[in-house]
């Protein structure tokens, strides 16, 4: 997972350094699309409360596909998978941090964006975005 998470996230920074905050909570998902033995798509949600939303928001992050699948419905199906983890873990809302150019893949999926754009050094420009789960 980190391997992918290098690669396709933060080529800047090195694998070992690539465990995001929550990634080692009891309650979190890591999840890998395959083809064949190639990891071609990775995705995490895991509680997170912060930001001005409910208590029993979970975050979705360090979501990535190969470009050989992208388009396929890979990503789709393990974002869809991590909010229904999400949804039996009693979360309320799914937010994440999407890059602009992905804001319409999360919207197509039920994600709004909630504030401004903000850059994340050396990355890019971001948005946050919420899916209501109740």
């Amino acid at each position: 997972m980190r391997e992918l998470r290098h690669r396709l996230l933060r080529p800047h920074q090195p694998p070992h350094e690539l465990v995001y905050d929550g990634d080692l909570d009891p309650e979190a998902l890591h999840l890998g699309a395959f083809v064949g033995r190639r990891l071609v798509g990775i995705a995490s949600v895991a509680p997170d409360p912060t930001g001005p939303w409910d208590p029993r928001a979970w975050r979705l992050r360090g979501m990535a596909t190969d470009g050989e699948v992208r388009g396929r419905g890979v990503g789709g199906e393990l974002l869809e998978r991590c909010v229904a983890h999400a949804l039996e873990g009693g979360a309320a809302l799914v937010w994440c941090s999407a890059r602009v150019p992905a804001e319409r893949f999360y919207r197509r999926h039920g994600f709004e964006p909630v504030g401004e754009v903000f850059d994340v050094p050396p990355i890019g420009p971001h948005v946050r975005m919420v899916r209501r789960l109740r």
